[in-house]
């Protein structure tokens, strides 16, 4: 499923990176998951990777919110504890927190967080 995911995810960010040229730089994705062996993840640990952390942030402020994070899922795909934990701190900045679980759903939302 999680090639799924990656796959979705992909298409969405080219989509962005051609629509909104100006904007590109903005949409970052930290690599949070993947296979590591404990050194390796220990290392990213003490960088500061944060389990739950969304697959995608726009920092870019706009409809009344200071910045738009995005968790990629499959269409049957379900948020962790982690996830939700990272939902109710990001939405308690004054962000706004989405999921998407396909690339129209990605692209509804950019749009109508842009709205332009």
């Amino acid at each position: 499923m999680q090639h799924i995911e990656d796959n979705i995810q992909i298409s969405c960010v080219t989509w962005f990176s051609l629509q909104y040229r100006e904007l590109s730089r903005l949409l970052h994705h930290s690599p949070n998951g993947g296979k590591r062996n404990a050194r390796e993840a220990k290392r990213f640990k003490d960088m500061g990777t944060r389990p739950g952390f969304p697959d995608l942030i726009l920092l870019y402020s706009a409809s009344g919110y200071s910045y738009l994070a995005i968790e990629m899922k499959t269409p049957i795909g379900t948020q962790s504890d982690y996830q939700k934990d990272y939902q109710k701190l990001i939405e308690m900045t004054g962000a706004k927190y989405v999921i998407c679980r396909s690339f129209d759903d990605f692209r509804r939302e950019i749009k109508d967080y842009l709205k332009f």
